[in-house]
């Protein structure tokens, strides 16, 4: 175990807050314009394609 200082990735903390930001006001200004079947099936393929990158990810890591 190191005993070393662990520093914050400063660049890639503000890059997701950034995005998080915007996608949350993009979001609330879309939401109401959009049909909620839309919505859903954005939201299942955005998660959908999370989860293949992570899979895919895990097996090149695993060999």
């Amino acid at each position: 175990m190191s005993s070393a200082p662990i520093a914050p990735h400063w660049a890639l903390g503000l890059l997701c807050g950034a995005g998080g930001i915007i996608g949350g006001y993009l979001g609330a200004k879309l939401q109401p314009h959009l049909p909620e079947r839309a919505l859903r099936l954005l939201l299942g393929a955005l998660a959908t394609a999370v989860a293949l990158l992570y899979l895919v990810q895990s097996f090149r890591d695993w060999r």
